[in-house]
């Protein structure tokens, strides 16, 4: 028995070390390579172009980040844009934009529970996915945007619920109000 322990011992010594004396490993397992996010971002982009020319959709703003805004509703111009730390209430409905599954709701304000239908969060507080913080701080109270965002923005490479991963999403959004 002594034998088999003391095999086994060093065994496990030597695989240890010619695991690390292996191949070089990433510090971050999880890291991923640059060039597949650039790819990632212009395919986001297609399919995003893709759904606005399929529905003739041209009164469109894209911003740097990538998100696409189409208004529907302006709110009083006299209402201020939205700023990080304020508490946002909204009512929205989460729809896919590719060919296969246009227009499929994934999600909805109106089944969240609530008395209102509607959902609040804080503005860069990490409550919401990065395109809905970005994308509400150019709109205001009483605005209602079409907010098309790329999978970056998203859910990203991870699927979340019925989002599979690598998905662009399209959200229409209305702000209820702002504090």
């Amino acid at each position: 028995m002594k034998k088999l322990t003391l095999f086994l011992s060093l065994l496990a010594l030597l695989a240890g070390a010619s695991l690390m004396s292996g191949c070089e490993q990433p510090a971050n397992p999880f890291q991923i390579d640059p060039k597949v996010i650039e790819a990632q971002k212009k395919a986001d982009d297609d399919t995003i172009q893709s759904y606005l020319t399929r529905n003739a959709i041209t009164n469109y703003r894209r911003l740097d980040s990538g998100i696409y805004l189409v208004p529907l509703t302006d709110g009083p111009a006299a209402n201020p844009l939205i700023k990080v730390g304020q508490k946002v209430t909204v009512n929205y409905v989460g729809r896919f934009i590719n060919e296969r599954n246009e227009s499929q709701v994934f999600d909805a304000s109106s089944t969240n529970r609530t008395d209102c239908g509607c959902f609040s969060f804080r503005n860069g507080a990490g409550g919401v996915i990065k395109g809905w913080d970005q994308a509400t701080l150019e709109m205001r109270q009483g605005d209602r945007k079409l907010v098309l965002i790329p999978s970056y923005l998203g859910y990203g490479f991870e699927a979340s619920g019925p989002i599979p991963a690598r998905t662009p999403l399209l959200f229409d959004l209305e702000i209820l109000s702002v504090e």
